[in-house]
């Protein structure tokens, strides 16, 4: 990794803004909700179904670059959430 990739956000600031000026218009309309690797060194994309295809797809092409995956269409990768579920209250017999 090169010092301008240095850590996380410097990777996702510059996948984003890759995504956003070359691909996010078109992608937006033929791959909602498929999966992108913005290789950040080169600024190349490849697409997927599913995350690991995406980057296996990147990997495949540039065993050595540094990836930002998107969502196409999403404002995330993945969501996160969670489910409650009440424990009985009378535990005792």
């Amino acid at each position: 990794m090169t010092d301008q990739f240095a850590n996380p956000k410097q990777i996702a600031d510059a996948g984003e803004r890759i995504y956003k000026d070359k691909f996010q218009a078109k992608l937006e309309e033929t791959a909602k909700g498929k999966f992108v690797a913005i290789n950040v060194g080169s600024g190349s994309a490849s697409i997927g179904d599913t995350p690991e295809e995406a980057l296996g797809n990147g990997r495949n092409e540039e065993p050595r670059g540094v990836f930002h995956l998107i969502r196409i269409g999403f404002p995330a990768a993945f969501q996160l959430g969670y489910a409650f579920q009440p424990s009985p209250t009378n535990r005792l017999p």
